[in-house]
């Protein structure tokens, strides 16, 4: 794995040179360093900069759970004439050779040092055994996590455990490389035993650190009802899944144990409002967020806002009424590079804050268009500043896969449901009526559909959730904003990403190794 390689010889020559100067500081921002590992501040201060690295993969995790799940546009932007990006992968059109991501999307980076950290900590003595505990129940949890995209992105991956550049520098290329595990049923029973690891270091720990943006139980505990879930509704090796009671289960009883920990805030927009001001971020329904902050990280978000040159002159929102100049454009960066469909903005009901919470509709003639509100950041003397928090784990999640577990077990899930929809109602939602396998699945695919835009679930979802016949609503081409796959043996293939082109002909160990369907294109 050409990227393998060329991050372990980053890490042992970054080593090689810090003991030949003799620093008296370590870097805290490296964490092999001889100087390092020495107390507990130090791991402290590496824990935030495993979350640092996380967070600094947050357009990535959002690519690959968001561009493919036939909401967004492609083309241009609805007003002025930005371009927006990543068209071939909002139309599916991936290909070894144009995949959109290359080196396994970059997640080997910061797992090396995921790997790395629990190489450290295991062998710590001046932890306690509370304090090597929680460290490494949030660095198997981030493990299986990093792993778990990998999974759903690439299907077989490298299982890379060892922090070679550490312990045994690799003389060769040769020596760095791994190959794929031979079954997706491998890769995912690895995920499993991570996830296992980091409840066992946990113990019945629940707290949690900095206001939310850290691992936790409660993340483990989220991670194994997706993971569960997954496994118990998604064929593996192309095999029907084989526990599907028991996987359910397993799933079901991790989120019953998070699910009174939290409460849903009062109102949709409270959300993510907290989420940009500092004393109220990690609030009540927030189980795992990203956390940014004014002069320390910014998110991506500005790529979501229209041009200040765009004229909007004449422009009316949902109501007739005229939009100011201007709701978004004050303080903002750059030119527009993701639009959603106003298909996605007309799919709520006339009564649903998310709605307005999360887009601002814009209409002039014939043209009608929708433009992103969520995470678009707060005005700082005069200068706006992209510092929402981007939760990965929240409440009314939660509520939602459970669900879809209650769906899948035959239950009925309407109690779930509703909690999410008389929120998203102020309390006078429309009532779910408890229905056929499918009709539920597909109330449950909407409501998860509104309620977490832009938040990176969208593609994964499709690929999860079933229609009656157990195939997954990513074939759905019939129902609107569903279905982005045709049902044919010439676009199966795509439910999983290609290796790009640079990576397989590095890397002997991946020769003949490509994902089925990709070869040659």
């Amino acid at each position: 794995m050409k990227n393998i390689f060329i991050y372990l010889l980053i890490a042992s020559s970054f080593l090689s040179s810090c003991k030949e100067m003799e620093l008296d500081l370590a870097p805290e921002d490296y964490f092999a360093s001889g100087s390092f590992w020495k107390n507990n501040d130090q791991v402290a201060g590496a824990m935030l900069g495993l979350h640092g690295q996380l967070r600094g993969q947050q357009q990535t995790l959002w690519s690959l759970g968001e561009l493919r799940g036939g909401t967004l546009r492609n083309g241009t932007a609805d007003i002025g004439t930005s371009s927006l990006n990543s068209a071939n992968i909002i139309i599916q059109d991936i290909r070894e050779s144009s995949p959109g991501f290359s080196a396994w999307a970059g997640l080997y980076g910061p797992l090396f040092q995921v790997n790395n950290f629990i190489y450290q900590v295991e062998k710590a003595d001046y932890l306690t055994e509370a304090q090597k505990g929680y460290y490494l129940g949030q660095a198997y949890g981030l493990r299986a996590f990093y792993y778990f995209y990998l999974f759903r992105t690439y299907g077989r991956v490298p299982l890379v455990t060892e922090p070679q550049a550490a312990v045994n520098t690799p003389s060769s290329a040769e020596e760095a490389y791994k190959a794929r595990t031979e079954t997706e049923l491998e890769t995912m029973a690895f995920i499993k035993s991570e996830i296992d690891k980091s409840e066992k270091s946990f113990g019945i720990v629940y707290d949690t650190k900095n206001q939310k943006a850290q691992w936790s139980l409660a993340a483990t505990k989220m991670l194994k009802t997706e993971v569960y879930l997954w496994t118990a509704k998604v064929d593996l090796d192309g095999k029907a899944p084989q526990n599907v009671k028991a996987d359910l289960d397993i799933a079901k009883s991790a989120v019953e144990d998070v699910i009174p920990r939290y409460s849903l805030q009062n109102n949709f927009s409270n959300v993510f409002q907290s989420a940009s001001i500092p004393a109220m971020k990690g609030n009540s329904e927030i189980i795992f967020t990203l956390r940014y902050m004014n002069q320390e990280a910014t998110n991506f978000f500005n790529n979501f806002i229209y041009a200040a040159s765009d004229d909007i002159s004449g422009y009316v929102d949902e109501n007739g009424m005229a939009i100011p100049k201007d709701p978004l454009q004050a303080g903002s960066t750059g030119i527009i590079r993701y639009q959603y469909k106003i298909d996605l903005y007309k799919l709520f009901e006339k009564n649903d804050t998310r709605a307005n919470a999360t887009f601002i509709n814009f209409n002039k003639g014939s043209t009608s268009a929708t433009f992103l509100r969520k995470f678009l950041g707060t005005l700082i003397d005069g200068v706006r500043n992209y510092s929402d928090d981007y939760p990965i784990y929240r409440l009314a999640d939660a509520y939602l896969l459970l669900a879809e577990i209650k769906n899948k077990l035959g239950q009925d899930p309407t109690d779930e449901i509703m909690k999410v929809r008389n929120r998203a109602y102020n309390g006078k939602a429309p009532l779910f009526v408890n229905g056929t396998f499918e009709s539920n699945e597909l109330a449950i695919y909407y409501e998860r559909t509104k309620e977490f835009v832009s938040e990176g679930h969208q593609w994964f979802d499709l690929r999860r959730m079933q229609d009656a016949s157990g195939k997954p609503l990513v074939f759905r081409r019939d129902l609107p904003l569903v279905g982005v796959l045709d049902n044919t043996e010439s676009q199966k293939h795509k439910l999983l990403w290609p290796i790009d082109l640079g990576t397989l002909s590095a890397d002997p160990k991946l020769t003949g190794q490509q994902n089925p369907g990709y070869s040659g294109t």
